[in-house]
């Protein structure tokens, strides 16, 4: 972001002065209130006076990121940006007949893959491109009507000039390929230029193949013999084994993305060292979208290009964290065949279920600091019997001192957190990308005249998919209509009525996407007033339309059908081995928590009537692990050695099913942090989750928390996108509220819920359960 070694160290005194301040005036509490504030006021002073130059002049002066060659702007003719859509009401892709392939695959080197989705709807715009950030140089011009990016002449040293040659709508790349080696420490790898010029005693050489597909970077690694050339293809040390890489993320669309092929390449270096081919697109990796057809239309074609350049492989096994976990789990039920195996890493079953409780963070963050008088919510473990997610008092909550600073700044010494919470740390940022039309992170990257007339929500990347509303703003199926925040709390006696009530009258919801303004997050946003910070967007939530109390918000049902029907929710069919593994998190307050490996479990048990080819492994977490080391630190070669096993075994004996070609050291499993086996076998996950009464050995070790629907009634399945409702007297006649004697407040639970309250089933939801019917 620029800036002189002065600059930043003034900053950085006036950080942690406002810091000292702030926990002078939090541990002096037995001060007067006259002689804190003014011994506060002169430390503030102090600090601010130390740096208000660089203070004025790094914030007020818009201390924002910029790019000067790649402002994106103009669109394509006859493309319309919020066109009227409705929602889709098609056959699930499961059953969903896709075209033949009509490109000519291989591409040719020097030649560019294909732009349109075989079956994926049309391309969207604006397209931010990746090409440079990856350092795979400019895109190509594809035209002149400064439409994109703008493209610049090079000067003889490959330096850019300010000759505009042309412009990039669709950033694409002529198909090249590139040698990487090992480094000379045997850890990771380098680019060279000629293989003729290796010393002789290397013989580690990765053959990588770049180019775009649907308009998205794709790579294909593999390793090779020294003898390889471009046109000759040296395959003796491949396996004939392929892994298709997805990674995760919150992406909204409308971005190439960008890749590090030398950080791809160490992650797999175990894998590439074993003669596995590596593939990978910016396509399937959800930074950059959640459109699920997306993902499928391209990873598909990622698989013909890497067949007819390489031959097919004897399997393809999908792996990948997050974001890259959901696409394995929804491709495998929407594409059968694409992959015959998974490795989902800290996995989601999908993405839609989880924005129901995603959406609920702060507004119940909101109520818990700013709105309740209730000293108990400052304890943060009794967040927990609301919120559902591990919280913990006194632990670092990653915008605290922010929003200390920010509360400071506002002469309001309310805003100290003293602890964090899954919502706080994880879902906080990610869950405005997913909710609001106008906050986007590259908005420096586009003109601001395009910027403005783009509803940059997850609804609207999936508008054709959710229908768009009168404004041309995507459709939202995420609702909290009838939601009874805390219901399993009161049931079991942890919390009373009247503070069951507190929270539900006032929780509130989230505005109409038409009157949502832009999120608070200072730079991140794009607001140069550090004072207008707002870690909540409690700007965008109801309390400011209220009357008597905050409105709730109404999910869109046509939208929620349409999920269901296009994909986007994990029924639980996927007939391929599956290894959920992950690092149990939960003490990191990380957002990929454990309990969604069994709403997995769950899912497919009712599903496929049972669960015994997904397997789930966990390992404790090493201790000072960097994001590098993360997926190396993991036993995915003892996963890969099962799964080939597994796959091999189903093919050279057809006539047996999943269960039977099942190896017989395919079981649930848990290991320590040195990646030592603690337990295994068909019951350490046993608990709460499967209504068994004891608990297994893994579980013990590694217990998982629950979610704010989850609390409100909702089952294990965690399926329900919008809720059916049932009025107050019809809820107490079937016990919801167990032994609650809601007599003395029935008539306040009326007025709470006018609209009735939510009818969660035991089983999964209806529409579930009849899509289940319909595609098996």
């Amino acid at each position: 972001m620029g800036g002189s070694f002065e600059h930043f160290f003034a900053e950085f005194v006036l950080f942690e002065s406002t810091i000292f301040c702030l926990h002078f005036y939090h541990d002096n509490y037995d001060l007067g209130w006259h002689m804190k504030r003014l011994l506060l006021s002169i430390c503030l002073s102090v600090a601010l006076l130390l740096s208000l130059g660089v203070f004025y002049d790094r914030l007020e002066q818009q201390f924002l990121p910029k790019s000067s060659q790649q402002l994106l702007q103009g669109l394509p003719q006859q493309f319309a940006i919020k066109a009227n859509q409705i929602p889709y009401s098609g056959p699930h892709p499961r059953k969903r007949v896709k075209p033949e392939e009509s490109f000519p695959f291989p591409i040719e080197f020097g030649e560019v893959g294909p732009i349109e989705p075989l079956f994926a709807g049309a391309n969207e715009y604006p397209f931010l491109c990746g090409t440079q950030q990856s350092g795979l140089g400019q895109p190509l011009v594809d035209n002149q009507d400064g439409v994109g990016v703008a493209v610049y002449a090079e000067s003889e040293d490959n330096l850019l000039t300010n000759e505009i040659i042309g412009f990039s709508k669709d950033c694409l790349l002529p198909t090249r390929i590139q040698y990487f080696v090992l480094n000379d420490n045997g850890h990771g790898y380098r680019p060279v230029e000629r293989l003729s010029d290796l010393e002789d005693q290397v013989t580690e050489v990765i053959r990588v193949e770049i180019g775009t597909i649907n308009r998205f970077i794709y790579v294909i690694a593999i390793p090779v013999g020294r003898q390889d050339q471009v046109y000759e293809f040296d395959g003796h040390k491949w396996n004939q084994r392929l892994i298709y890489r997805m990674k995760g993320g919150v992406g909204v669309g409308r971005e190439q993305g960008h890749i590090r092929v030398a950080k791809l390449l160490y992650e797999h270096q175990t894998q590439l060292e074993e003669g596995y081919a590596i593939a990978y697109s910016t396509g399937t990796e959800t930074s950059h979208h959640y459109n699920i057809w997306l993902s499928e239309d391209t990873a598909l074609r990622v698989k013909h290009q890497f067949m007819a350049r390489y031959g097919v492989p004897l399997y393809t096994i999908a792996i990948g964290g997050s974001g890259g976990a959901i696409q394995q789990y929804l491709l495998a039920q929407n594409h059968p065949g694409l992959f015959d195996g998974l490795i989902p890493l800290y996995s989601y079953p999908d993405m839609v279920s989880q924005v129901s409780y995603a959406l609920d963070c702060e507004l119940l963050q909101y109520y818990f600091d700013v709105i309740s008088p209730q000293s108990m919510w400052r304890e943060w473990e009794n967040r927990r019997l609301v919120e559902g997610s591990q919280s913990i008092s006194n632990a670092k909550n990653r915008y605290g001192s922010l929003q200390a600073m920010a509360s400071a700044l506002n002469v309001d010494f309310r805003q100290f957190p003293s602890g964090a919470s899954i919502c706080t740390n994880g879902w906080r940022g990610p869950a405005q990308h997913i909710n609001n039309p106008i906050f986007f992170t590259h908005y420096y990257e586009i003109h601001p005249g395009l910027r403005d007339k783009v509803d940059w929500s997850h609804w609207g990347n999936l508008a054709h998919i959710y229908g768009t509303d009168g404004q041309g703003f995507g459709n939202r199926f995420w609702g909290n209509k009838g939601v009874q925040y805390g219901l399993m709390a009161l049931r079991r006696g942890e919390i009373d009525m009247p503070t069951f009530l507190a929270v539900n009258r006032s929780v509130g919801g989230w505005k109409p996407l038409g009157e949502m303004r832009n999120a608070r997050f200072w730079h991140i946003s794009g607001d140069d007033s550090f004072r207008r910070l707002s870690v909540w967007s409690e700007h965008n939530m109801t309390h400011d339309q209220a009357t008597t109390w905050p409105q709730r918000t109404s999910g869109n049902a046509s939208a929620a059908r349409a999920a269901y029907d296009a994909g986007l929710v994990f029924l639980g069919l996927a007939d391929v081995p599956i290894i959920d593994l992950r690092h149990y998190l939960e003490p990191d307050l990380d957002m990929h928590h454990s309990l969604a490996s069994f709403v997995s479990r769950a899912r497919i048990d009712y599903a496929m009537g049972r669960s015994d080819h997904h397997l789930i492994w966990m390992m404790e977490k090493p201790k000072g692990l960097s994001r590098r080391e993360i997926i190396r630190s993991l036993p995915i070669d003892d996963a890969l050695r099962l799964l080939d096993q597994w796959i091999i075994n189903r093919q050279r004996h057809p006539q047996q099913d999943l269960w039977q070609s099942r190896p017989n050291t395919a079981s649930d499993r848990c290991y320590d942090q040195y990646q030592h086996i603690l337990a295994q076998g068909s019951h350490v996950w046993d608990g709460n989750w499967n209504n068994s009464e004891k608990q297994g050995a893994c579980q013990q070790r590694f217990p998982h928390y629950q979610q704010s629907r989850m609390l409100s009634g909702e089952s294990i399945y965690g399926d329900v996108l919008l809720c059916d409702r049932i009025s107050i007297d019809e809820a107490v006649e079937r016990g919801v509220y167990g032994n609650v004697d809601v007599s003395p407040f029935r008539e306040l639970l009326t007025s709470t819920f006018p609209d009735g309250v939510c009818d969660y089933p035991e089983q999964p939801h209806r529409y579930v359960r009849q899509l289940i019917d319909a595609l098996e």
